[in-house]
């Protein structure tokens, strides 16, 4: 077993709450990004070419958006896409709109405010569409350039009505056979192969644990992309690391609804009726949790799955059945590296952040004394308030040259438009937000298992309180959206 403490950054386990893995009897997993990882540019530039095409030919776009190239790196997971107005937003862990793009154009911070002035936003609201996966990067995209291109053309149209289209357009792609084909007919392309996975599998299949493949995809296609991403590292089929497939699922209605199982022919595919209970060594389309745990006789916390997308394999699965469960943010293989290369500049970042606070601080001391004697001031001592003060500005403006310099190296580490995943600033993302309440772990892959013990205690590290003295002092001081924000007297 590897040490904890030479594990990859990139590769680690990360724990919101109690996990004993000596108390999981089975452990499921999703298919699409989470056992098996694509190649997201290509497989998302698919998507969005085949949604170019049917926008144009069945919904009757103008031709002019096939011309539109996508962009891998626009949207990222966790942000919020207003659909009433075109807007994309990053949002803290309050719902507080901390940036803001119309279609591609970033807006100002004041521009932003003026738009979403109140503290919060209702995410309940049905105008807004949340990015909860990697398969949202395309349709994202295409939304925000097509907002882009009405605006220019001063074609006046409902956004909303805008959205739905490329939403259920995406749908239909994935549902349709030109996507999921040229996956499997060219999946050195779209496919990358993950031994490190298969290998995590296998450790946890030898300590004990059932293992369970419990995904959307129907069973042709699983067939197809397990084959290719799995065999090749194993000395039997596939199927056979598993105790239990389950295909076409349906999630999330999979944990909420009481569908019936049908059975699936392993060899063929063919389908057939199934009236008994639900037994490990078979594979099943359809079906529900509920049925599944009660014929395995199993616990909800002897559970633990893994998928990759928020709402449908982690929230609802927490909310409806109390499972363990584990969410799969692959964007953490490059961003917690990150954040450790970036601790110098965060170190610089909060030096400077503290001599400001100091320059301010003085600044509304200054304006205090100026205000008790305001009524009986002199000339001299109002021009006297006056060059104090503008001196201490100009100071706080020599700063945040400073940090403008420091945070521009700082974001070259993430995305470059909205940085961290997991932060809005200083301050958690919703997404973060989300993750803590409901993932019990999170990781960047599957294959991260396989530096931990199948039976490893899993326990969260102390959570800092606002009060609490902090052992990295270069955290808590303001965001890099509020940072530039000098004091006006």
């Amino acid at each position: 077993m590897t040490s904890t403490s030479t594990i990859p950054s990139g590769k680690r386990i990360f724990v919101n709450r109690t996990l004993n893995m000596n108390h999981i009897k089975l452990i499921g997993f999703d298919m699409d990004y989470t056992v098996v990882t694509y190649n997201v540019p290509e497989f998302e530039n698919l998507a969005y070419k085949l949604m170019q095409e049917k926008l144009v030919s069945e919904r009757g776009f103008p031709e002019e958006i096939l011309q539109f190239k996508f962009d891998p790196e626009f949207i990222i997971r966790g942000l919020v896409i207003d659909t009433e107005h075109g807007n994309i937003l990053k949002v803290n862990c309050f719902g507080y709109v901390k940036k803001v793009a119309h279609g591609t154009r970033f807006l100002s911070v004041d521009e932003g405010k003026k738009l979403y002035p109140v503290s919060s936003i209702d995410l309940n609201d049905p105008r807004y569409y949340i990015v909860h996966t990697l398969f949202s990067l395309a349709e994202g995209y295409l939304f925000a350039q097509m907002v882009d291109f009405f605006n220019k053309e001063n074609i006046p149209v409902n956004f909303r009505k805008v959205f739905n289209d490329v939403r259920e357009t995406l749908d239909q792609v994935h549902q349709e056979g030109k996507l999921k084909g040229a996956v499997t007919e060219h999946p050195e392309k779209y496919l990358q192969k993950t031994p490190e996975t298969v290998e995590a599998l296998k450790r946890l299949k030898k300590s004990g644990k059932k293992l369970a493949l419990i995904t959307n995809s129907d069973y042709d296609y699983s067939k197809k992309v397990m084959d290719y991403c799995f065999t090749p590292f194993l000395n039997s089929p596939w199927q056979d690391l598993f105790d239990l497939i389950v295909v076409v699922s349906n999630k999330p209605l999979f944990f909420q609804a009481r569908n019936k199982f049908l059975k699936v022919d392993r060899e063929t595919g063919a389908l057939s009726n199934h009236y008994e209970p639900v037994r490990y060594g078979n594979i099943y389309q359809g079906g529900n949790a509920k049925y599944l745990q009660k014929n395995l006789s199993l616990n909800p916390s002897e559970i633990l799955y893994l998928g990759d997308h928020l709402y449908g394999d982690v929230v609802t699965l927490k909310e409806s059945l109390g499972w363990r469960t584990g969410l799969v943010i692959q964007e953490l293989e490059t961003e917690v590296p990150g954040l450790e290369k970036n601790s110098e500049l965060m170190k610089n970042i909060s030096l400077k952040m503290a001599e400001k606070e100091q320059i301010e601080d003085e600044l509304c001391l200054q304006k205090e004394k100026y205000l008790e004697t305001l009524s009986s001031a002199s000339e001299g001592e109002t021009e006297n308030y006056h060059k104090i003060r503008d001196e201490l500005r100009s100071r706080i403006e020599k700063i945040d040259l400073s940090l403008q310099d420091y945070i521009m190296q700082m974001q070259k580490k993430f995305n470059p438009r909205w940085g961290e995943v997991m932060r809005a600033g200083n301050e958690e993302s919703r997404l973060a937000t989300l993750v803590e309440m409901y993932a019990c772990v999170y990781m960047s892959s599957v294959g991260n298992l396989q530096y931990y013990s199948p039976l490893k205690y899993f326990r969260p590290p102390r959570r800092l309180l606002a009060h609490d003295p902090n052992p990295d002092d270069y955290v808590g001081h303001g965001t890099p959206e509020d940072i530039f924000e000098i004091q006006r007297s």
